[in-house]
């Protein structure tokens, strides 16, 4: 039998490197020192605290997985922490574990619903215990990697395969965005649209795997050039959008100006041999934020062809 009095204990699932790590939570000594050896002889490394509260840091510090509560510790009480921990934002996984020598019904369903995983009688043997741990522990590990899938899946539809900067729909999806709260904030935003010159030409004479490498090698120039807050994106082909957020038309044809003599200078001698990249840039401003997208964009796409028109390699405003 496992000698536990009336208490729930609280098991917290760590996945640190390669070895499982399990937090046990219990306001008994020894108890502690019994559930330490148990996790010790399932192959995992165990942790101890002593209350809710540092339970609560330890989920917040070591992204735990699981937690498990005495219901009769002092201070907040095992029940409190465990509905803290399910109205936490937190994407922590937290499979929770509940051993208590207390059998009635109205005791286990108040656990389950305060967002307990499994309940286990204090009379449950340590070969059933053992297997139930693994139960959390196989479950813990299944959700982490579907929280890392599914997290993937969403960079995957907002990003450009080729260079990882956001892609067409998500570009425009941040410039709404982005225009919805200049409006509200009565700020400024601005937008760069951006075109390689004579990219074609790369294409045609050196070969699409080449052209390639040159798209990432101006997608990494954009993404060093601008500020942390803008959002960068490949509008299509060798096209690139970028919104600057609280950003006034001044700053915008400075921004472009700096990122197309920077162009200028980029490194590609060891994919192009005696040719040199240059582009073009159109740049608009909406005071505001009033204006739609659409024709925030068809404005900074007139400039832009305007600077195509003037001779390329030129920063034009939709002035």
């Amino acid at each position: 039998m496992f000698p536990l009095p009336d208490h729930l204990i609280l098991l917290m699932i760590l996945p640190i490197g390669d070895r499982m790590k399990i937090l046990i939570v219990d306001d008994d000594p020894i108890n502690r020192k019994i559930l330490s050896q148990v996790v010790s002889d399932l192959g995992y490394e165990s942790i101890t605290v002593n209350n809710g509260a540092d339970a609560l840091e330890s989920i917040k510090q070591k992204e735990c997985s699981v937690v498990l509560l005495d219901w009769m510790m002092p201070g907040m009480d095992g029940i409190e922490v465990c509905r803290k921990i399910r109205m936490s934002d937190s994407e922590n996984i937290c499979y929770i574990i509940i051993n208590s020598a207390r059998i009635g019904s109205d005791d286990i369903s108040r656990a389950l619903k305060a967002g307990a995983n499994d309940y286990i009688s204090k009379k449950t043997d340590l070969i059933e215990l053992k297997a139930r741990i693994g139960v959390g522990v196989r479950t813990a590990q299944l959700e982490k990697k579907l929280i890392d899938l599914n997290n993937c899946l969403k960079y995957l539809v907002r990003t450009d395969s080729l260079t990882g900067l956001l892609n067409h729909a998500a570009i425009l999806k941040e410039l709404s965005m982005e225009l919805d709260r200049g409006r509200r904030d009565a700020t400024s935003t601005s937008i760069l649209m951006l075109d390689l010159d004579r990219f074609k030409t790369v294409n045609d004479t050196c070969g699409h795997q080449i052209g390639d490498e040159v798209l990432i090698r101006f997608s990494n120039l954009l993404t060093q050039s601008c500020r942390s807050f803008d959002r960068i994106g490949r509008y299509g082909g060798e096209e690139f959008l970028i919104v600057l957020p609280r950003t006034d038309d001044k700053d915008c044809l400075a921004i472009g100006n700096r990122i197309r003599t920077q162009t200028e200078t980029l490194q590609i001698d060891n994919v192009i041999n005696s040719m040199s990249i240059t582009c073009s840039i159109g740049c608009c401003t909406t005071i505001n934020s009033e204006k739609h997208s659409f024709s925030l964009i068809a404005a900074a796409d007139s400039a832009l062809f305007r600077a195509k028109k003037a001779g390329r390699n030129l920063v034009m405003s939709c002035k």
